[in-house]
């Protein structure tokens, strides 16, 4: 995919309750496809950071996978 197609993409966070840590994720506005943060973090903050992080990559050419 090229970066272009990332522009209608959100970005987010998963509390995984078995763990207590959050994920990042990216995802389309269509929610039909996730990408997930390959870290888990124990602040949710830092999955914040992460998910942010992954969008703007993608967006700039660099998708997640």
């Amino acid at each position: 995919m090229s970066g272009e197609n990332y522009l209608l993409w959100h970005d987010g966070v998963e509390l995984d309750t078995a763990s207590q840590t959050w994920r990042g994720y990216i995802e389309d506005n269509d929610y039909t496809e996730k990408h997930l943060t390959d870290e888990s973090f124990e602040e949710k903050g830092d999955a914040v950071v992460a998910a942010g992080n992954m969008l703007a990559a993608a967006r700039h050419g660099s998708p997640p996978g």
